[in-house]
Formats: structure tokens, C-alpha cells, sequence
């Protein structure tokens, strides 16, 4: 009778073993899903940047004599996410903010090769703001003028 108590003591001993390995290899494998994300990640994974280019367009620039034409392919720089269908959505904002931006610039001041850096520069915080008022939730890191044609 001893014996039986002891082997059925035994017994329970090992499935209740048995049991806490079963639970910690499922709880184990399925943690991930369970807690939404792998336990043992060190770093996040880093977007990297897309580029989208936009259709070109030409825009009327005042000069001394007689009006120019300025021919503009441009393309945007982000890591955010939907970005192309943001930026076809918001097409005729963005045109028609560079097409204000633009026209306000005199010939002269658009030939020069000097002005190139900084009109992007102008052209992205003008974006940004643009499509941040029109809530397109976007973060645009470079505009980068591609093509840029002065007649």
C-alpha cells in the first residue's frame, strides 16, 4: 500500500512536469503572437526611403522682356508609409502650391545654378506645410527637382 501511494505520488510528480514543460514550450512559441511582438528584438526595422516622382508640368515665369517657361520633374523622398496613393490624392494641392511658389520667382533668379539647392529647400518646407493643412498625414524628407528646363 505504501508502495502504490509512492508510485502514485511519483506519477503525479511527473505529469504535473510534463504539463508545466507542455504549457512553457506553447506559451514559449506563441509569445510572439500573444503580446504582439517577438520578445527577444533588439532593434525596430528601419524603413527604408522611397522615392516618388511626380508627372512633369510647366509653369509660366515672369521675365524682363517676355514671360519663360520653366519645364519641372520632381520627385519626393519619405519613409512614410502610403505615400503614393497620398500623393496622387493630393496632386492638385502640391501643383498648384509650386505653380504659386514658382511664379513668384523672376527669371534671373530661376537660371541661376546657384539658387537650385535652396529652391528645393523652399519647395519642401512649402510642401510640408501644404499637405500638413490639408491633412495628408505624410512626412516628406527631400523634394528633389529631377528635371528642371528654363525657356
Amino acid at each position: 500500500m505504501a508502495s502504490t501511494k509512492k508510485s502514485a505520488k511519483r506519477f503525479s510528480i511527473f505529469c504535473l512536469l510534463m504539463g508545466w514543460t507542455a504549457a512553457t514550450f506553447w506559451l514559449g512559441t506563441q509569445s510572439p503572437q500573444l503580446i504582439g511582438g517577438d520578445l527577444f528584438a533588439s532593434e525596430k526595422e528601419v524603413k527604408t526611403a522611397q522615392f516618388y516622382p511626380l508627372e512633369k508640368f510647366v509653369i509660366s515665369i515672369p521675365g524682363d522682356e517676355y514671360p519663360h517657361y520653366l519645364l519641372l520633374e520632381m520627385a519626393f523622398k519619405s519613409r512614410s508609409a502610403n505615400v503614393a496613393h497620398t500623393i496622387q490624392q493630393a496632386d492638385p494641392v502640391i501643383r498648384n502650391s509650386l505653380m504659386k511658389m514658382f511664379s513668384k520667382k523672376h527669371f534671373n533668379e530661376l537660371n541661376s545654378s546657384e539658387q537650385f539647392e535652396s529652391l528645393q529647400k523652399e519647395a519642401h518646407s512649402l510642401l510640408s506645410v501644404v499637405l500638413a493643412n490639408n491633412d495628408f498625414a505624410i512626412e516628406l524628407d527631400e523634394v528633389l527637382f529631377t528635371r528642371m528646363v528654363i525657356q
